[in-house]
């Protein structure tokens, strides 16, 4: 303690508070040197020589209860002097680092909140003329909603975009909904007005069937042997009840065009056919795709249904869709005769192959017994296939007009029909009655009998009218028969309608052409 006091003399004490002085000075200083920083340098130095002025006042005032020697506090004022500095940037500098704190400080919230609000927005891309299935999967991975509307378009195809509702570039935050319209597609129940393809190119009608967007009329191409590659085939309507003009969209329908001919490779080794049966050619020809045709002829040698010859020969080539030919036995023949030199009985006992009909016939110029027809032409060749039935016609030379008086007008239709109509001749009667004393409905006279007449021919046949005379018992021998006529004194009489006797086709055809009988009354 005593150590200390003794070097705690008076200079060291003058030395302490000079110290204090100076950093009072000093700091004063640089507080007006801060205030004073913007105003002119000349004022700077007048403030400065004014504050120096004070704080010698000011150092003179606190000092003056302390003894000093004058020579110790001039030379302390000299050094005040010599150590006061002022530094003109000191202000600028410190204002520039305060800006530059809060320039960071700013820079530093915006680089915060451009980081958040990148890691809470996304990015919108153009979804226009994009499939809806590739936005639902941006949207999936970036936690974005899709709402989506419909409509119909001709412009954009089924399920793809046509606008959103956020456009390309723009951000959407996460969570929201992307609003979007997509198409339909054209409209189904649009009524179209068809082309005429017929007057279209194949490329023509692909590119008509795009631009109208009809989804469901088909282009066809088919082969064919007609019409040539590219051109037009025909158009068909699915529903046949729809009208072209009527023609929607949704409904179904289909356009052809040709292909041309297909060209097959010759690749199908023909096998020998010869006495193969019929059944085994049909499968290989549709196995291979062969048109086969087959043809029939008479064979001695070969079974009826073998294979006699074939249009193409053995192991040679030959391609689908190619035409090829067989010959196919019916079996031997039987040989159609001429029956002009044989009489009728001659025909139909000489030739049990065929079934022989004789039928006898009234002919003006061919004279009786002579052959007038027959129905097959001779040396035809007939098989089991062919039908063996043969009808020769006999001439019974010109007619012979019966005398038929005596007979009941009852059973002139059926003479008539049986002794002419049915050999040929149109031979007819007419009606007159007559009195007489025959019993009513007899013949009692005729206009030609017992003579040739001409294959056409109308005689006049009288009828007795005498109800008076007493009746003949019938005849029963000859079987039942209508001996009453339903034709009575006064009416006109005709031929009655008769069943021809079986076989008598021709006959029958004659009598059904009729005739109108004239009856004279008196």
């Amino acid at each position: 303690m005593s150590d200390f006091l003794s070097k705690f003399n008076k200079d060291k004490y003058d030395d302490l508070v000079n110290e204090k002085e100076d950093k009072e000075i000093n700091n004063k200083e640089e507080k007006k040197a801060e205030k004073q920083e913007e105003k002119e340098p000349q004022q700077k130095q007048e403030e400065q020589a004014s504050a120096v002025e004070k704080e010698e006042a000011v150092h003179k005032r606190e000092t003056t209860p302390v003894s000093e020697p004058v020579s110790s506090r001039s030379s302390r004022r000299q050094d005040a002097e010599e150590e006061v500095e002022i530094d003109l940037d000191y202000r600028r500098k410190k204002k520039l680092r305060m800006w530059l704190i809060i320039a960071g400080s700013v820079l530093a919230c915006l680089l915060i909140f451009f980081i958040y609000y990148m890691l809470v927005h996304v990015k919108v891309e153009n979804f226009v003329d994009q499939p809806v299935s590739e936005v639902r999967a941006w949207a999936g991975e970036n936690d974005v909603e899709v709402e989506l509307e419909q409509e119909y378009s001709m412009e954009y195809d089924t399920n793809q975009v046509i606008s959103q509702s956020v456009a390309e570039g723009d951000r959407i935050r996460k969570g929201k909904s992307l609003k979007l319209t997509s198409s339909l597609g054209a409209d189904p129940e649009e009524i179209i007005p068809l082309a005429d393809f017929s007057e279209m190119t194949q490329e023509e009608a692909q590119t008509w069937i795009d631009e109208n967007k009809a989804e469901n009329l088909q282009m066809v191409t088919e082969y064919s042997d007609d019409i040539e590659a590219g051109d037009f085939i025909k158009f068909s309507i699915k529903d046949s009840n729809i009208a072209e003009s009527e023609y929607k969209r949704k409904d179904s329908a289909a356009v052809y065009y040709s292909k041309g001919e297909e060209v097959f490779e010759k690749n199908i080794t023909i096998p020998d056919f010869t006495g193969v049966a019929k059944e085994e050619v049909e499968k290989w020809a549709e196995k291979n795709e062969v048109e086969m045709t087959y043809e029939e002829a008479d064979s001695d040698s070969v079974e009826e249904g073998n294979i006699i010859s074939q249009s193409e020969a053995a192991d040679e080539k030959i391609a689908k869709r190619d035409k090829m030919e067989v010959v196919v036995s019916a079996g031997k023949a039987v040989i159609v005769p001429s029956f002009s030199g044989l009489t009728a009985e001659e025909a139909s006992m000489n030739y049990p192959d065929l079934n022989v009909t004789v039928k006898h016939a009234f002919h003006a110029d061919v004279a009786y017994g002579s052959l007038i027809s027959q129905s097959v032409e001779p040396d035809t060749k007939l098989t089991n296939k062919d039908d063996k039935s043969v009808t020769v016609t006999y001439s019974q030379g010109r007619p012979y007009l019966h005398d038929f008086r005596g007979q009941s007008e009852g059973d002139l239709p059926k003479l008539f029909y049986e002794q002419y109509k049915s050999k040929g001749a149109d031979i007819n009667y007419i009606v007159k009655y007559v009195d007489s004393s025959e019993l009513k409905g007899t013949v009692v006279d005729m206009g030609v009998f017992n003579e040739f007449v001409p294959m056409t021919y109308t005689v006049e046949v009288r009828i007795s009218n005498n109800a008076s005379a007493p009746p003949n018992p019938p005849d029963f021998s000859e079987g039942p028969e209508n001996i009453y006529p339903e034709s009575g004194a006064g009416e006109d009489v005709g031929q009655g309608e008769l069943d021809p006797e079986p076989g008598a086709e021709e006959s029958q055809d004659l009598l059904e052409d009729g005739e109108n009988l004239e009856v004279d009354e008196k």
